[in-house]
């Protein structure tokens, strides 16, 4: 396993903004990864989530993965969703974005990230990971996502990965890590399941849970879009590896205002951040307005934030 694929920090889910007009195009991908690239320890690449329409959302395609290895600096983590509707579907895409890295002749560092439980029960993960596994070259990240599987998966299933599952699961060398979106008590069970592999991260896929009680790797953060630098900043010094303030009472002056930030926005975009996030990265520019529907509470709350935030 490459240990730079998980680094502990702060891991931001990159905003994909669907072009209105080409729906296999995004908008403004090379100014926003210039902009976090500084900030980040990697990227995420999740259309499942910033989709307007869930339901009728399609993976990673080829030509996104493509745009996106030629835009992100060499040595910077990058993190892309695989999952599926089914077991043969994920490893299909997996497979198809195989052969764009191999085209490329891409080394990574790059993890694939999938959310099982959206297709698959907890009964016989491990072997359907070992075979998903063997048609690749580089590591996977697990996505346990509660909200995610109520929302649009199998209802029929469980909505959490179990426990006595992800311990089996941490001992494959190359399964890297898992986000935990969700309940804090289950996260934590699961960071005591796995303390005997140190090479497996667990990284809070919450930004509030994190805000409140970060965990020991790191956080996937959405709003990082909005405040690349005060989410480092908070990151940082939540993993003790902040030491860029020698001066102590700077270093928790420059905290808390960094604190203050992340969590009045995150307030206001909490609800619909798929839909808000977007929107402020336009009004300030960054990406042009793609059309999406906004609602009255939704205008309310980009509103809020550019009251706060006016330019990025």
């Amino acid at each position: 396993m490459n240990p730079i694929v998980t680094p502990r920090g702060l891991i931001c889910s990159l905003a994909l903004v669907p072009n209105p007009e080409n729906r296999g195009l995004y908008l403004g991908l090379e100014s926003l990864i210039a902009r976090l690239q500084p900030a980040v320890a990697g990227l995420l690449l999740d259309p499942m989530f910033w989709c307007p329409d869930a339901n009728n959302c399609g993976p990673v395609s080829a030509s996104l993965l493509e745009e996106i290895i030629t835009l992100v600096p060499s040595g910077l983590p990058l993190w892309v969703r695989i999952t599926g509707t089914s077991a043969e579907q994920t490893i299909h895409i997996c497979r198809q974005l195989e052969t764009v890295c191999r085209h490329l002749n891409y080394q990574g560092p790059l993890a694939w990230v999938d959310t099982p439980l959206f297709y698959h029960s907890n009964r016989g993960l491990p072997e359907h990971y070992r075979n998903l596994l063997a048609e690749t070259e580089f590591n996977l990240i697990a996505d346990n996502d509660p909200l995610l599987i109520q929302k649009i998966g199998n209802k029929t299933k469980r909505n959490n990965i179990r426990t006595a599952v992800l311990k089996k699961l941490a001992q494959e060398p190359r399964l890297a890590g898992l986000v935990h979106r969700g309940d804090l008590g289950r996260g934590l069970n699961y960071q005591r399941a796995v303390r005997g592999q140190p090479n497996f991260l667990v990284y809070d896929g919450g930004e509030r849970s994190f805000l409140e009680r970060p965990s020991a790797s790191g956080v996937v953060s959405v709003g990082a879009n909005l405040l690349p630098q005060e989410w480092r900043t908070i990151t940082l010094s939540s993993l003790n590896l902040d030491d860029s303030h020698p001066d102590q009472a700077g270093r928790f002056r420059h905290l808390w205002e960094s604190g203050q930030r992340v969590r009045t926005l995150q307030k206001y975009y909490d609800h619909a951040p798929a839909r808000i996030i977007p929107a402020v990265l336009a009004a300030w520019k960054l990406v042009q307005k793609n059309g999406q529907p906004l609602t009255p509470e939704d205008q309310k709350a980009i509103e809020r934030i550019l009251e706060h935030a006016p330019e990025p």
